[in-house]
């Protein structure tokens, strides 16, 4: 065998391998014994009769065709090995030359390589702020307007009302494919002059306002064009006219904030404790989404001082993971991917080509720095590391899912292996950007532990095994201030106690 290898721009390897005809011939006799064990051949049992009758019956075009993709198969890995490649997905058959010598040529996807620049030199200070009195207050103040009881009362609506509509919503100049009718006799409740982040301020900020002076039982139409930068993507740019019908105005009346008020959430002996909670959950929560920004900007930096090559296969898979996780997105919201670019007005072709394709490559090369720096910087996990994740991983998934659901996928040892998988992931990635930021911020860091293989290999047994146990003891971990303060939230409040005194 006779190898001529040539590497390609597009990160493929070019591979022409030469064999003597002769190499051929048993793979010749192969294939006529896998002719003849799928024919009736009369007078021969399948796969018995000799190849000269084969060769009569079927022509040596046809076992000579065979005979190729036998041979092809047998001595690809051969190539592989003695090309010294590691293919990063299947390679492909681009030509066969049945002369002399015979040739094959491959083309075979190479790993994606990844050459760091200069990162050690970037530098960015840390500097999450602090949560203010304000926030805090503002906070509390949600929080009690949203525990206030409600009564109804026979006046114009007033800020600080909660009131009940009927709602109509109309595109007033729709694309010919889209339907002017985005909403019909939809209920909505609201609280005039509260603007709240985690209902999305539906269905727009400021929109209660427009109630303000309403009577029950009366309309008003509302005309409003939401901005380039709405968080609601079909309708950026787009100018709607709603149909208001007011149906109740109700009073609502906050509790006191007191001692009393703070052990409505069962975690808090008094008001003090209940700030403080919320104090520390705010600080996290800003914290968190301080780091993420923080460590985004700063692999961002990373990554345009890296030379990454990687093949057009290895970003075809991205794309499609990238695809998936836009369907499964939609699915909550119950739409399909055809119904999405419809509002959207865009193609398949385009939207892959503008829109995925671009995530695709941004992701893939992130990354892959990624995994570049843990090995340029040494950094290794221990097995306890992992499963500390992993435990993490479990309660929020316990949080969400329903226990016999739960209790089968546990039992499944592809699932359990893919969940520790992402835990070592997660855990490696905190990692790697906690050194970045050692570096950015001019600090050194000394990082200890196994070897990552090892760990992961150690670790899903571990894992299995605290999943079993976590599964038939099931123990009730007491809550921390942080954890309890997790949980004092509108939404959560709702669940626990009828906001009115009075029914409609």
């Amino acid at each position: 065998m006779k190898l001529n290898i040539e590497t390609r721009e597009d990160h493929q390897a070019k591979i022409i391998a030469e064999f003597e005809p002769s190499d051929l011939d048993k793979y010749k006799i192969k294939a006529a014994r896998r002719i003849a064990s799928k024919s009736k051949i009369p007078g021969f049992r399948p796969g018995k009769a000799p190849y000269d009758v084969v060769s009569r019956l079927y022509g040596e075009p046809a076992i000579e065709e065979d005979a190729i993709e036998l041979m092809m198969e047998a001595v690809y890995p051969e190539i592989l090995v003695e090309a010294k490649i590691d293919p990063a997905s299947s390679g492909t058959l681009e030509d066969v030359d049945k002369g002399d010598p015979i040739k094959f040529t491959f083309v075979v996807p190479l790993q994606p390589t990844v050459t760091l620049g200069n990162y050690k030199e970037i530098r960015k200070a840390y500097a999450p702020k602090s949560v203010t009195e304000k926030q805090v207050n503002e906070f509390i103040q949600h929080l009690r307007r949203t525990y206030a009881t409600a009564e109804p009362v026979e006046r114009p609506a007033a800020k600080d009302d909660l009131v009940y509509i009927k709602l109509d919503a109309t595109l007033l100049k729709p694309d010919k494919e889209e339907n002017p009718e985005l909403l019909k006799d939809r209920p909505l409740q609201l609280v005039i002059g509260e603007n709240d982040p985690e209902e999305n301020d539906y269905p727009y900020p400021g929109f209660g306002d427009n109630l303000i002076g309403l009577n029950a039982n009366d309309e008003k139409k509302i005309k409003y064009t939401y901005p380039k930068d709405s968080k609601f993507e079909k309708l950026r740019g787009k100018a709607v006219e709603f149909n208001v019908l007011l149906q109740t105005v109700k009073q609502l009346t906050p509790p006191e904030l007191n001692d009393d008020f703070a052990k409505m959430f069962g975690e808090y002996e008094t008001f003090a404790q209940l700030k403080e909670a919320i104090q520390e959950q705010l600080q996290n929560r800003q914290t968190s989404e301080y780091d993420e920004m923080y460590y985004e900007e700063l692999l961002d930096e990373v990554v345009k001082t890296a030379t990454v090559k990687y093949p057009p296969q290895v970003l075809e898979h991205e794309m499609e993971h990238t695809i998936e996780n836009v369907i499964h997105e939609l699915s909550h919201q119950k739409m399909e991917l055809d119904v999405y670019l419809k509002t959207i007005n865009k193609e398949k072709e385009v939207w892959l080509e503008e829109e995925v394709k671009p995530a695709a490559v941004k992701n893939l090369s992130k990354s892959l720095v990624l995994r570049e720096l843990a090995k340029a910087e040494d950094i290794e996990l221990a097995s306890e590391e992992i499963q500390t994740e992993v435990t993490g991983m479990l309660t929020q998934i316990q949080q969400t899912t329903n226990p016999k659901a739960l209790s089968k996928q546990l039992k499944n040892k592809n699932y359990l292996n893919a969940l520790t998988m992402d835990a070592a992931s997660r855990a490696m990635s905190r990692k790697v950007f906690e050194r970045l930021k050692d570096i950015a911020t001019g600090k050194t860091a000394e990082v200890a532990g196994k070897p990552v293989k090892a760990a992961r290999s150690k670790s899903a047994k571990e894992a299995k095994d605290s999943v079993q146990s976590t599964d038939e003891q099931k123990p009730q971990a007491k809550k921390t201030k942080a954890a309890a303060a997790k949980e004092v939230t509108p939404a959560t409040v709702k669940k626990t106690k009828k906001v009115e005194k009075t029914s409609e």
